[in-house]
């Protein structure tokens, strides 16, 4: 039992702050080693045709944008001093055979920010002075349709492989003064790309006391590399506690986003990482 603890600590450890690759590997050997304790039991603690969970997300980004390959990036943190903020992300699961889900989940991220910029910046062909008053809106609302198989489904829990095609829209503009002809005046210059993403990755649910779905530990880490068009990474572990026989208030952490889009001539490029802690709902019926 002690060494279950042990790659329990490891896999949301790795959510937290290691690789994603590690993540994935923690999570696989966690769950893998369950039927060691609790055996083959064919009762199943995880009996629902449909769920849905919301969370609160205190989510923390990083990375940069730029208008196209050939201008300079644009840090959110150096150049405009973006910080923490709330938001939120929900999904929808129906199981409609034992073993096989359709998924569907939303996170609309949106955050603004107004600075004076410390240098001359560049962005979708419009030039902002070092000392322009600028206002910043980064907006990344992904909604992502997909399916689950549930390769191992005993009484303890399940192991799955879960498939998703993450549609992401993400939206950036500036807005302040710039100078054309000698003449100032306000401009706002955006820019925006649209992906469709597909992604694979385990996802798993575990119950650690025997008989009992009161206390559940989940964990899911997904992700795709496209070569020469960017990645996307995601992961996330949390802890449900049953508050009736179909609700259960959870907390954990998430690694909600890791985008690499490089863009083009004519489609904006960024890095973008949202992730933090989470807290919320889940309800089961």
């Amino acid at each position: 039992m002690r060494l279950l603890q042990d790659l329990l600590i490891k896999s949301i450890g790795g959510a937290i702050g290691r690789s994603f690759a590690k993540t994935l590997l923690g999570l696989s050997l966690l769950f893998s080693a369950a039927p060691l304790v609790y055996g083959q039991e064919s009762q199943d603690l995880d009996q629902y045709k449909w769920r849905v969970s919301a969370f609160w997300w205190f989510s923390q980004p990083t990375g940069f944008f730029k208008g196209t390959t050939e201008e300079t990036a644009i840090d959110l943190h150096r150049d405009f001093g973006f910080g923490s903020y709330s938001t939120f992300t929900g999904t929808a699961d129906w199981r409609f055979k034992r073993k096989h889900h359709l998924l569907f989940a939303i996170s609309p991220v949106e955050s603004s920010r107004s600075d004076t910029l410390q240098r001359t910046i560049t962005f979708r062909g419009e030039t902002y002075d070092i000392g322009t008053r600028v206002s910043v809106d980064i907006r990344s609302f992904s909604f992502a349709p997909g399916y689950q198989w549930d390769f191992i489904r005993r009484n303890w829990g399940y192991v799955a492989l879960a498939t998703q095609v993450n549609l992401l829209d993400t939206k950036a503009s500036i807005t302040g003064q710039v100078t054309v002809n000698e003449q100032t005046a306000t401009q706002t210059a955006s820019g925006s790309v649209f992906a469709p993403l597909p992604v694979l990755g385990p996802r798993a649910r575990w119950y650690p006391m025997p008989n009992s779905s009161r206390l559940a530990l989940d964990g899911t880490g997904q992700g795709m590399y496209f070569f020469g068009y960017g990645d996307f990474y995601s992961a996330k572990g949390t802890v449900g506690v049953g508050l009736t026989h179909n609700w259960k208030v959870t907390a954990g952490y998430q690694l909600g986003t890791r985008l690499s889009i490089h863009g083009g001539s004519n489609q904006i490029g960024l890095r973008l990482t949202q992730k933090g802690p989470v807290a919320g709902l889940e309800g089961s019926w």
